[in-house]
């Protein structure tokens, strides 16, 4: 599909390549047949200087076209492979950045590193150098051949090259073998990568735990299949080749033993015995070429399958389009969520069981209760990363699966749990949702609470926040993406417990200052601190994926329930702090 495609739109590419290459195929054959000719010269024992000397600035003319051919060969046919290299690339990211979360939960980060490097450069190969290889294989050993038979003897022709197609049936045994080991060397290239991902990932939790011999036998592990892979690899390359060399030298043994023979019964001239020396030389490079060609092509074809596999990847539900209308509504936001029971599409474990709730444009909305209640999975679903059965979950009057998913999260600012900040500027990071409020960013960040923080560093906005933002406290990273959400200046802020590396004071001091600043929008909070929610017009308590209790504070605290245990039990332990 891929090659296909790109051989379509772009077939004068390599038909212009292909022309030049064979021109520079023409161009050698004459280049020792010149040489035969001057040797024969040198024996005749009268004045051809003259005539040598011409044949020598052939040859330099031979020499520069060569160099002219190949310049341009390279020029037409390597650069389209680098051409379809970046296509792909670009092809590849674009369709997995437009995929579901699901795809992202299956996927491992190491897994796709590997495809997008790795073997994209397998199939740049298999699209440039293999393409030249197949032209020399048939079109160099053909002319190859004739000019040997034709300039010199067909007879001392037929014997040199006796040994030389072995060649081709030899690459055809150990391709297949060679199919398979390789992809069992892009399998553990894509598990150590995936290894090294995590564990830099993770680097701060291992050296916590001071337990880098895990993290180090682990490697290790992964590394050593990667070694014996390639061992394994090695071992059917390093058979193949030597044994194509020993059949090249084999024909030039047999240009000897006959061809010797030849010239001493002067059936041909010294000349033409060096000549035909120079065709075997020539003709092994074909041969070889063509072991070659049976690698790159076993080896294309299985990173070609790697990342049509992930071409093939489609969301678990296609999205609808987003119609003109749909990208004028003005979003207000009145969700209503009917009897949800969920699981998330790679587990069959029930997260939520029977929830039924209705979100207003212009409320400040609580989901509270223990981990793994069930409380973030439906702050997602409300943002729609993940797709739900028909008639559970109403936007604006609509069922949820006929809004375009991109334009839900286009009108809805969700901050997750998992702080990700770019390796930018704080500037770029703030304004990332929003380019328009580059300039604005510092508004936003004093509503976050986190201008003060920044001014303090020696760049200000300007400071590179390094990779993940590692370079700023928990805290600062958190209300840094905060000020993120505020620039995008959407209708509806989803909070998931991105204030919890903040001290009580600070999270309920930062909520009160989003509801003043974002009047008219709705604010979920998902908090486990029940202070800093106890605000909220209408608080959800979920337990065990359902909610069993909701209400304002004061009518969940007479209730005497579960909300009312872990209120006071807070206010308990922020006491036994105190002291």
């Amino acid at each position: 599909m891929l090659i296909r495609d790109f051989f379509k739109k772009y077939w004068w590419r390599y038909l212009l390549g292909i022309i030049f290459l064979i021109t520079v195929d023409i161009i050698q054959i004459y280049i020792p047949r010149q040489v035969g000719q001057i040797v024969d010269m040198l024996e005749v024992p009268v004045n051809t200087v003259s005539e040598i000397r011409l044949l020598a600035i052939g040859i330099i003319l031979f020499a520069g076209g060569l160099a002219l051919g190949r310049f341009f060969w390279r020029i037409c046919i390597v650069g389209a492979a680098r051409l379809f290299e970046f296509k792909t690339i670009n092809k590849m990211y674009k369709h997995i950045i437009n995929l579901d979360q699901n795809f992202y939960d299956r996927w491992r980060t190491g897994d796709l590193m590997t495809r997008f490097t790795s073997d994209t450069q397998m199939l740049m190969r298999l699209m440039g150098f293999a393409v030249i290889m197949l032209v020399d294989a048939i079109f160099m050993t053909a002319i190859t051949v004739y000019a040997m038979g034709s300039y010199v003897n067909w007879k001392l022709t037929f014997y040199a090259i006796l040994p030389l197609p072995t060649i081709a049936f030899m690459s055809l045994f150990f391709g297949r073998i060679i199919h398979k080991r390789f992809r069992e060397v892009q399998e553990s290239v894509s598990e150590l990568s995936n290894v090294t991902e995590e564990s830099l990932s993770g680097i701060d939790v291992t050296k916590v735990f001071s337990n880098q011999k895990t993290m180090l036998k682990l490697f290790n592990k992964k590394s050593k299949l990667f070694y014996n892979a390639n061992i394994r690899l090695i071992r059917i390359w390093g058979l193949m080749f030597p044994m194509v060399s020993f059949l090249g030298a084999l024909s030039t043994l047999i240009l000897f033993w006959v061809g010797g023979r030849m010239v001493i019964m002067s059936e041909i001239t010294l000349g033409d015995f060096i000549m035909t020396n120079q065709y075997i030389g020539m003709l092994i490079w074909p041969m070889m070429a063509f072991g070659q060609l049976v690698n790159m092509l076993q080896t294309g074809r299985a990173s070609h399958k790697r990342i049509i596999n992930v071409l093939k990847q489609k969301p678990l539900s296609e999205e609808p389009e987003q119609k003109e209308e749909d990208i004028n509504y003005d979003f207000k936001g009145n969700y209503k969520i009917k009897n949800l029971t969920y699981h998330y599409p790679s587990n069959e474990r029930i997260v939520l069981r029977e929830v039924s709730l209705d979100i207003e444009q212009g409320q400040m909305l609580a989901f509270v209760g223990k981990v793994g209640s069930g409380k973030s999975t439906v702050a997602k679903l409300l943002a729609k990363l993940y797709p739900v059965e028909k008639e559970n979950i109403f936007l604006d009057g609509k069922e949820i699966n006929e809004w375009n998913g991109r334009f839900i999260r286009e009108n809805v600012s969700y901050v997750p749990q998992d702080n990700f900040l770019f390796s930018m500027t704080i500037r770029e990071n703030i304004a990332f949702s929003n380019k328009d409020l580059h300039d604005e960013a510092e508004n936003y960040a004093k509503m976050a609470n986190v201008h003060e923080d920044i001014m303090n560093f020696p760049q200000k906005y300007e400071t590179i926040v390094g990779q993940r933002g590692v370079t700023l406290s928990g805290g600062q990273r958190q209300r840094t993406t905060i000020a993120r959400a505020l620039a995008k200046r959407a209708n509806m802020i989803i909070l998931d417990d991105c204030l919890s590396a903040v001290d009580t004071e600070t999270e309920e001091a930062i909520i009160k200052n989003l509801r003043e600043e974002t009047k008219g929008k709705t604010i979920l909070v998902i908090s486990h601190r029940l202070k800093a929610v106890k605000e909220a017009d209408q608080i959800f308590v979920f337990d065990d994926g359902q909610i069993v209790e909701r209400g304002k504070h004061e009518e969940l605290l007479i209730k005497q329930g579960i909300y009312q245990s872990m209120y006071m039990k807070q206010l308990i332990e922020e006491k036994l702090e105190e002291e």
